[in-house]
């Protein structure tokens, strides 16, 4: 009897295993968990403010069995290159440093920094690849995107620039964005290789949200036109199911 019931778990454990959803034959439905990077350009608007940058993501998609995919994404911009280094200029020395309140020079550095997220609807065209779930992938995303300069200040010890005020300096925007996509997306047919890379480009219609601006002592109202293009890889971590129907059959 012991043994009976163990071959019939072995039986049911396989079969299960064998069950699963096979991309090299079916067009599937499932979930597409995309950790991702990418490396940008700026343009428009944020060029005058930043160098190049990066953005690292995860999207969360839901892939129908005729290819449409519907997703979320978000994603951490930041970036190395400042442009916009004047903005302190009302509180620096002619030599552009900042004295502590221990009468030291502060130091100080700018980053980029920010985030998007998109709600996303595209489609896989199946003109290249292993099997029907690999192809051309084209999207469209909207959503939000925000960025600011951040003021590093490593001593801390500089009452001009403390966290509150640092406010009055960052140039913090925000606003809608669109985001348009074209790459290629793999699903392997022995399901271990899986990625997606492609041209990734963000255009967001942003304003500065900061009351007024330390160093002109104005607020700052125009619409701005922040454009980001780049080239954006991922792995894919797809959740395949389990076919009930092949399930009974073993």
């Amino acid at each position: 009897m012991k043994k009976l019931c163990f071959t019939a778990l072995l039986t049911l454990a396989f079969g299960s295993l064998w069950a699963q959803q096979d991309p090299s034959r079916d067009e599937l439905s499932l979930v597409l968990v995309k950790p991702n990077v990418g490396l940008y350009f700026p343009g428009g608007d944020l060029d005058e403010r930043f160098g190049p940058g990066a953005i690292v993501g995860l999207d969360i998609a839901y892939k129908l069995k005729n290819n449409w995919q519907f997703s979320v994404s978000g994603g951490h911009i930041f970036g190395g290159m400042v442009r916009e280094t004047d903005i302190m200029r009302n509180i620096t020395t002619p030599s552009g440093d900042i004295i502590t309140e221990a009468g030291v020079f502060e130091d100080y550095r700018f980053r980029q920094f920010g985030w998007a997220v998109y709600g996303r609807v595209g489609k896989v065209i199946p003109v290249v690849g292993p099997n029907q779930n690999s192809g051309l992938l084209v999207q469209l995303g909207y959503g939000i995107m925000q960025h600011k300069i951040w003021i590093e200040t490593p001593r801390n010890n500089s009452p001009q620039i403390s966290t509150e005020y640092k406010k009055g300096y960052d140039r913090l925007s925000n606003g809608m964005s669109f985001n348009p996509f074209v790459g290629y997306q793999h699903l392997s047919d022995n399901r271990l290789i899986n990625f997606y890379v492609g041209v990734d480009f963000h255009y967001g219609l942003t304003q500065n949200r900061r009351t007024v601006n330390f160093d002109t002592q104005m607020p700052d109202t125009r619409q701005r036109s922040d454009l980001m293009l780049g080239l954006k890889a991922g792995w894919i971590l797809p959740l395949y199911k389990r076919d009930e129907k092949a399930m009974l059959f073993y």
